[in-house]
């Protein structure tokens, strides 16, 4: 005969094992798998134009692609961007070009392309040049301090992109030197961190140039941080090298803003926890 101890004790017994059970499906599934669609509005609304930026951040794809990265896939095609913003980690420092170029290949090939490297991308076993010329068969740039632009629906967009600070250096300086005051401008970091530095390298470019020739970045978008990767309630136990402080989210209360993205592969140990993946898509007003 159980005593109703005994009973309390098994009952409590399986909800912890059922709660833990619950915390490695979250962790080793769920928070990959279903990554979030986050969706944010800038500029002003004007009854104008509206662009469709989408925002992908560390995917560390390795030796080959997973059932995350071709639903992944599927939803950027879905969403048809005008174009899609990559920040850096896109290779694992374990990874091979030949899974970038399988996903890229995945993706509908109108679909324009800017990309930065990230400190992963440096440590993978393919070079980062190999790594720029796969995403330039694929109808994209890769920006290693330097800057682009791209029209898109007849809207002129400056896009810069700047070095990984962790594996490289970067250089506003260098990534600017043949851009002007530009109505949109965007800036692209691996790392939160760097914009740090980089906002002051800004303001000192500015003040040597004439109003009408300075610089006007009104957002940056950056990853690294992953969000945390593994969360408490209100604490963050670890966050990667040269990240500072930053969590996720928006940043700045002047621009330019900062959005940081939780990214969506994961570095170092495979699970996620309380620090969904998610791609994030910007509607920008111009």
């Amino acid at each position: 005969m159980f005593s109703i101890k005994d009973k309390r004790l098994q009952w409590g017994l399986g909800l912890a094992a059922a709660g833990a059970l619950g915390v490695l499906l979250d962790s080793f599934f769920l928070e990959k798998y279903f990554f979030a669609v986050k969706t944010f509005d800038l500029g002003k609304p004007t009854g104008g134009k509206t662009l469709q930026l989408l925002h992908l951040t560390d995917l560390h794809l390795q030796k080959r692609l997973h059932p995350q990265h071709r639903k992944l896939a599927a939803k950027i095609n879905q969403l048809q961007p005008d174009l899609l913003l990559f920040s850096g980690d896109t290779l694992d420092s374990s990874g091979h070009v030949a899974a970038v170029e399988q996903f890229l290949g995945l993706i509908a090939p109108q679909i324009r392309k800017v990309a930065i490297p990230g400190n992963h991308d440096y440590l993978a076993a393919d070079p980062v040049a190999e790594l720029k010329a796969t995403f330039e068969r694929h109808n994209g740039h890769f920006l290693v301090n330097q800057s682009q632009a791209f029209t898109l629906r007849g809207v002129r967009v400056m896009v810069t992109g700047l070095d990984d600070f962790v594996e490289s250096e970067g250089n506003l300086e260098k990534a600017v030197q043949n851009v002007g005051h530009e109505p949109h401008h965007l800036l692209l970091l691996h790392s939160p961190l760097q914009q740090e530095e980089t906002k002051a390298a800004l303001t000192k470019i500015n003040q040597r140039r004439a109003p009408a020739e300075r610089l006007n970045i009104q957002y940056i978008f950056a990853g690294h941080n992953h969000g945390g990767q593994i969360r408490l309630p209100g604490y963050v136990p670890v966050l990667p090298k040269k990240s500072g402080s930053y969590v996720q989210g928006w940043y700045n209360t002047q621009a330019p803003f900062l959005y940081l993205s939780r990214g969506f592969g994961t570095s170092r140990i495979p699970f996620r926890f309380f620090a969904r993946a998610e791609i994030t898509l910007f509607r920008y007003h111009v």
